[in-house]
């Protein structure tokens, strides 16, 4: 097994800023990876360093490297001996019976946990709008567990909402019925989440045909988008 070049490492740096992961991104840690690979996503290469023990990644694609040069790539303090350079692809949505449109949601973990939330309840797709953070950040890939590489993810603006055929439905507070007293259309859905500080834009609640609210209680005044996306995702799954 050959270990990586000083070179290799200068350009793998370089991932690290979000301008150069138009191609590729570097992830991080033994459960992430195999995540991807039992996913079927394709690797281009895997660094492990001398100490790790890891005999069920394909040795064609596996390199030597040092702790500090592993340091060097990732984002994380302690890096778990293993990260691997995968390719910034997202697989286009076949499917719209059931979507999940995400609305300026800028923090990467909740876009994460909220993305892995999506792909376990078993909805058809998700969408971003523009105004969304950065789908290959870090962060996101950790928190999502690799999810933004193997599930059907797009980016598009009001302009595609506006025009889909398929019934918005979008969280808010404002003239909202009970979400446990909503009956699911038999339509195509889109449901919207917005971000935790702003809510759904005016521009999309001017279009939406059902508006829903989790009650909540002793004075809890909202949620965490992700706790609120899969509140709402896994009972409208299974209506």
């Amino acid at each position: 097994m050959n270990y990586i070049s000083n070179n290799r490492i200068k350009e793998l740096v370089k991932l690290k800023q979000k301008k150069y992961r138009e191609k590729f991104v570097v992830v991080e840690g033994h459960r992430l990876i195999d995540q991807l690979i039992r996913n079927n996503v394709e690797i281009e290469e895997i660094f492990i360093t001398e100490n790790s023990h890891f005999d069920s990644f394909p040795n064609d694609k596996l390199l030597l490297i040092k702790d500090w040069q592993l340091q060097k790539i990732t984002s994380t303090k302690n890096p778990q001996e293993i990260a691997a350079l995968v390719k910034t692809e997202t697989r286009n949505i076949t499917d719209k019976k059931f979507l999940l449109y995400l609305d300026d949601i800028k923090e990467p973990g909740n876009m994460g946990a909220i993305i892995r939330t999506a792909t376990s309840a078993g909805i058809c797709g998700i969408v971003l709008s523009a105004e969304c953070c950065e789908i290959f950040n870090p962060k996101v890939i950790r928190s999502s567990l690799g999810t933004v590489f193997s599930f059907p993810i797009e980016i598009h603006d009001y302009k595609w909402l506006k025009e889909q055929t398929a019934k918005i439905i979008v969280t808010t507070l404002k003239e909202a019925e009970n979400l446990y007293d909503f009956k699911l259309p038999s339509d195509n859905i889109i449901l919207v989440i917005g971000s935790e500080a702003f809510g759904v834009s005016d521009e999309i609640l001017e279009i939406t045909d059902y508006k829903i609210k989790i009650p909540l209680n002793n004075n809890v005044e909202s949620l965490n988008a992700a706790v609120a996306a899969g509140i709402i995702l896994f009972y409208l799954k299974n209506q």
